[in-house]
């Protein structure tokens, strides 16, 4: 359902797949005249490349891109359509930060992505060539933050050195793609001189309609019909890509085209999409079919509920515990190829047939949910929605290439609200942050409509901690730490968890935490709710951490502030290229109880005090002394009422003015003298 490169569900975009390999196979469409015409040979280094000395498009790039090309072509084979991308990269290497970027390269791919026959060479400046090893490529998992993981494939190129040329070239297999839709990506992590595409768009014995190029964030040339039969576009002059903290989703930024095909007509949006909403209605409906074990089923989960929102989260809930997703952890491989081949081949499978299965997909469980509901008196239906973090959509972008997700609306006392089966790690009444604050087609069979998806307030992805720690002479601390997590908070942290046995939980939850306190002891772990997202997950452990207070004579310098510990500022950099968005509202509340040591006295242990900051939130830092010995904190952040999330660029100098400030405050230290009992 959350695929970014299908402009519809997975399985309607299964069915539609086949329906075309029927075309291909009818036209006599044959792809080996096509691969022929891709060249997979290195072409000759020319003069001006291999003296080149300073980058073109970044005067301070270590390393360059001379050029980047990639021919696509559709392979048919047997049943199965593949979308073959033919890389072939050429870099200059300049200096020696150059030589270490060049030395060491990932290429990202998906889920439903191989990179096959990769190739490489290193070519010296005095001529001599060094191949790349297949010993030298790997896979590996890369992590970007919490939740934000890809695959990507390494390779170590041999004798990088400044002043030689860097080639490498790789095959892209795109596995069951979107047919009438591809994505073609112009930045790379490093600057570009000039990118390159060749198409060649499908005969006019499988569509009449033609290919179009939809550039977003930049302007690429009109599409080209080359010797070759291919049709080319390119972009020159691409700077590198550089990922900024809280920036908005890669597509809203980086430069990019959507190749698509349509009959050349000028599209009204309302037009269009009241003629997609009935479509989308019309379509869904044999799916629905229910048969009596679906109505049972139905009438059991809601047993004891009587608000329809209560029916609507009962049945999410009973679909989450009894069907699996077909795509998700607890299906095997093997079992997911045998029920892809089972897949009916023209239509989408009926609710009974998902039921009976016990598996589905994301798409399929929303609908099935649909059909539960209007057993027991709900009125539900399709809801097309697009995704935050790919690209922000609006009605007047007249394509449903972009609503790329089907969610459900649901009818309550009046008003659509929107939910999701398959977002197993929410609550049941949240939706994913990608899927908040967007514009949602709610289908219907005479007046579709839009509706916009509500952002959840902050208290409801809380992370609460505490700590009740025993300072000792030395400056060690030692005790007891709790911490609970709601909401998208705890989406971060169960997605981590997620397959993971509790052993490994728990391994993992220890060398994060030695991570940051790094002689330290932790001991007493414990995870509750890791699998339940409609409890908050828990976290305990008892921790000592040695040196965490500094002496210096007889005086103790201290970070009340546990939690904050090692935290490094959110904002680092003075400029900015992109605009600053959130992606959820949150808040943060802790509290940390410090004994202090027999003997010691508070010396210097003022409050930085509290920040109220205007509609967006507020930090809220109350430091005191209480029942003799103890030391006192309490800190809440709330960021984000009221969906107030997104900020433009020229209002980043007060967003980072504000969280540097934050980050102070949190680092503050407070000073405890001994003798000052006596």
């Amino acid at each position: 359902m959350k695929s970014a490169e299908s402009g519809s569900s997975g399985t309607a975009s299964a069915v539609f797949v086949r329906s075309i390999l029927i075309l291909f196979s009818l036209a006599g469409f044959y792809v080996s005249a096509q691969t022929r015409a891709v060249n997979i040979s290195w072409p000759p280094i020319t003069d001006a490349q291999r003296n080149l000395k300073a980058p073109v498009v970044e005067k301070d790039a270590g390393v360059e891109a001379i050029f980047w090309r990639v021919h696509v072509v559709d392979e048919v084979l047997g049943r199965d359509l593949q979308r073959v991308l033919y890389h072939y990269v050429r870099l200059k290497v300049f200096n020696e930060k150059g030589k270490d970027k060049a030395a060491s390269i990932d290429i990202p791919f998906g889920e439903k992505t191989s990179i096959m026959d990769l190739s490489g060479r290193t070519v010296k400046g005095d001529g001599t060539v060094l191949d790349l090893k297949k010993d030298s490529i790997f896979e590996r998992d890369l992590v970007k933050g919490p939740g934000r993981r890809s695959r990507v494939k390494s390779f170590a190129m041999p004798g990088v050195e400044p002043g030689a040329i860097v080639e490498y070239r790789w095959r892209e297999i795109r596995h069951d793609p979107s047919t009438f839709y591809i994505r073609l990506q112009f930045q790379r992590e490093f600057p570009v001189q000039k990118v390159s595409y060749f198409l060649k768009p499908l005969s006019r014995e499988i569509t009449s309609y033609r290919m179009n190029v939809w550039p977003f964030n930049c302007s690429p040339t009109s599409l080209k019909l080359e010797d070759d039969g291919f049709n080319s576009t390119t972009l020159e002059n691409v700077p590198g890509f550089r990922e900024e903290p809280m920036m908005p989703g890669e597509p809203n930024v980086r430069p990019w085209a959507l190749v698509f095909y349509a009959d050349g007509k000028r599209r009204e949006p309302d037009k269009y999409w009241n003629d997609i909403g009935k479509e989308v209605y019309r379509d869904i409906q044999p799916a629905l079919k229910t048969n009596d074990e679906i109505k049972r089923a139905a009438a059991q989960a809601i047993l004891g509920a009587t608000k329809d929102e209560d029916k609507v989260l009962a049945l999410i809930r009973y679909l989450r515990k009894n069907l699996r997703d077909l795509f998700g952890p607890q299906v095997t491989e093997a079992e997911r190829a045998k029920l892809l081949k089972q897949m009916p081949e023209h239509r989408m499978r009926t609710s009974a047939e998902v039921f009976k299965s016990g598996v589905g997909t994301a798409d399929e469980l929303n609908t099935l949910f649909a059909a539960m509901a209007s057993q027991v008196g709900l009125d539900a239906r399709p809801a097309l929605i697009g995704d935050r973090e790919d690209v922000i959509f609006t009605p007047e972008m007249a394509e449903r290439y972009f609503l790329s997700s089907i969610d459900m609306a649901v009818n309550i006392d009046g008003k659509w609200r929107l939910y999701d089966v398959s977002a197993r790690l929410l609550p049941s009444n949240m939706l994913s942050w990608r899927e908040q604050g967007m514009s949602a087609l709610v289908s219907d069979q005479k007046k579709p409509v839009f509706v916009e998806s509500p952002s959840s307030p902050p208290e409801a992805s809380a992370r609460i901690r505490s700590a009740k720690f025993f300072l000792s002479e030395d400056g060690s601390v030692e005790g007891d730490v709790d911490q609970e997590y709601t909401g998208l908070m705890a989406l971060e942290h169960r997605s981590e968890m997620r397959g993971d046995t509790e052993a490994r939980r728990i391994e993992h939850l220890k060398e994060e935490i030695t991570k940051i306190y790094a002689d330290s002891d932790v001991s007493a772990i414990r995870i509750d709710n890791a699998e339940d997202p409609e409890v908050p997950l828990k976290i305990h452990y008892h921790i000592k951490v040695r040196a965490y207070a500094a002496r210096t004579g007889k005086r103790l310098l201290i970070q009340p502030l546990f939690f904050q510990h090692g935290v490094a500022p959110l904002f680092a950099s003075a400029e900015r290229k992109y605009a600053v968005s959130f992606p959820y509202a949150w808040m943060e509340q802790d509290e940390v109880s410090i004994i202090v040591p027999e003997d010691f006295i508070l010396d210097n242990a003022e409050n930085p005090g509290s920040i109220q900051f205007g509609p967006p939130g507020s930090y809220q830092l109350e430091m005191k002394a209480r029942n003799g010995r103890e030391f006192y904190c309490s800190r809440v952040l709330t960021f984000g009422n009221k969906g107030l999330l997104h900020f433009a660029v020229a209002g980043y100098a007060q967003i980072k003015a504000l969280f540097d400030e934050i980050h102070r405050r949190d680092n503050h230290t407070i000073a405890l003298r001994q003798g000052g009992a006596k």
